[in-house]
């Protein structure tokens, strides 16, 4: 009806064009060159889409990608900051336990590791040296005591007193003859009967005693002499027997000299903190498996305790995802879902929820799903499909057949004779392909979209 009034209306001002031309030559050829209007033609109306009422199944879905990876894995950092020097593995590499994976800028420690090693056999060699030293000093020391025992008891052994004891006995005598040589001469001196020749003999005896005194004491003096001569040589004896213990005692304590043996320890001590030094500035694999991820590459500066390189365990596999904590939250451990590699519908199979970040402070913050993949690549991308509610056996209809105005919600159902008709209607739960209708409308109803 509109386009036939606007056709009316363009014939309607031509003729009064054209009648205004007539009236006027120059107007009529000026019209004559002016350009006609051309009417729009106008599309023709577009059928509205219509759905039918259907029943069936509708269930909210949570989907995610995750990677097929080892479920058992290991994050491994440097203990301290520093410059990556080198890398020997990159992702996929099979290692084995306490192989090298990477290390930081060590040529300084490894400088002094190298000196400090030189100084501990230093000191050993010192040590060993001093220690066999001081074995050969101790044991001529031994001897050398042992020799002083011996000497003074063979000084001892020959001691003079005998002779002293005889030339007492000997004085002894010697005095008494000299008493009894004085008496005979007294008395033969005092009678005057005795022959001169008797007081003579007895004049001759006496004198011969007194020798013999004189003699005698000559005799005791010279064996005390001997006598004392003996006793200064046990007295040296006996200081060279204290020497030797002396000796003895010094070497032993040279022995037990700990100087040499700090020193070796403090070597010891120094390089076993360079390779706890070196140690902490390595990375070591601590397992047989397989490197999943490394994060560095030489002469990068790292700091500490920040994850460079993931190793795993080549079996088993899981699927590892990394969720927002609100979605990973949705999920339940035990929750079973569909599960398959991307692009490849033909690998689906049945899966479920292993494990979950209780929260966001959690050290661990991955979604991990169980599932018998097979053939699938490490690291190969997973799509994963879980159910979070599902309503089964209802009525639903598309999102794009549900209309709100305001705050009603209805559809348009499409009646018998083909007229519209709205009518409301409540809605339950609501995915992005179908929407549960719980009442309003009946199966096999068909409702007219927008």
């Amino acid at each position: 009806m509109r386009t036939r009034n606007l056709f009316r209306m363009v014939c309607f001002l031509l003729l009064i064009v054209l009648a205004s031309a007539a009236c006027n030559p120059g107007d009529a050829q000026q019209a004559a060159q002016a350009p006609t209007s051309t009417p729009i033609p106008t599309a023709p109306a577009v059928a509205k889409p219509t759905y039918l009422v259907q029943r069936g199944d509708v269930q909210e879905l949570l989907e995610f990608t995750g990677r097929w990876q080892p479920r058992d894995q290991m994050t491994l950092s440097f203990e301290v900051s520093g410059l990556v020097r080198k890398v020997n593995v990159q992702r996929n590499d099979a290692v084995g336990q306490g192989d090298l994976l990477a290390d930081l800028d060590i040529t300084a420690l490894e400088d002094q590791l190298a000196q400090a090693e030189l100084q501990l056999e230093t000191a050993m060699s010192q040590q060993e040296s001093g220690t066999e030293g001081s074995a050969q000093s101790i044991a001529d020391a031994e001897v050398a005591l042992a020799n002083a025992h011996l000497s003074l008891e063979n000084t001892k052994a020959s001691s003079p007193w005998a002779s002293v004891e005889a030339a007492r006995l000997s004085l002894e005598n010697a005095k008494q003859q000299l008493i009894n040589a004085q008496r005979n001469y007294d008395i033969a001196r005092s009678d005057p009967t005795t022959p001169a020749t008797t007081v003579d003999s007895a004049y001759q005896a006496l004198k011969s005693a007194q020798n013999g005194v004189k003699s005698a004491e000559t005799s005791y003096f010279s064996a005390a002499q001997s006598f004392n001569n003996h006793q200064y040589q046990v007295a040296q004896a006996e200081n060279a027997v204290i020497q030797a213990e002396l000796a003895l005692e010094r070497a032993r304590d040279a022995a037990d000299d700990a100087s040499q043996a700090d020193a070796v320890r403090s070597a010891q001590l120094n390089i076993d903190q360079l390779k706890a030094e070196i140690a902490r500035s390595s990375l070591y694999a601590p397992i047989d498996g397989v490197i999943l991820e490394v994060t560095i590459k030489p002469s990068d500066q790292v700091q500490a305790y920040t994850t460079v390189i993931t190793i795993g365990q080549p079996e088993p596999k899981e699927i590892i995802a990394n969720l927002a904590i609100g979605d990973a939250n949705r999920l339940s451990v035990g929750m079973v879902g569909v599960c398959q590699a991307v692009n490849r519908p033909e690998t689906a199979v049945q899966c479920a929820v292993r494990r979950i970040p209780l929260s966001s402070r959690d050290a661990d913050q991955t979604t991990r799903i169980a599932a018998a993949l097979e053939g699938l690549a490490n690291g190969e991308l997973v799509e994963a499909e879980m159910p979070l509610q599902v309503r089964k056996d209802v009525l639903w209809l598309p999102p794009a057949a549900i209309r709100t105005f305001q705050n009603r919600t209805f559809v348009v159902i499409q009646t018998a004779d083909g007229s519209p008709r709205s009518i409301d209607v409540q809605l339950g739960l609501q995915t992005d392909d179908r929407v549960e209708i719980v009442s309003g409308v009946n199966e096999g109803d068909i409702v007219v979209g927008q």
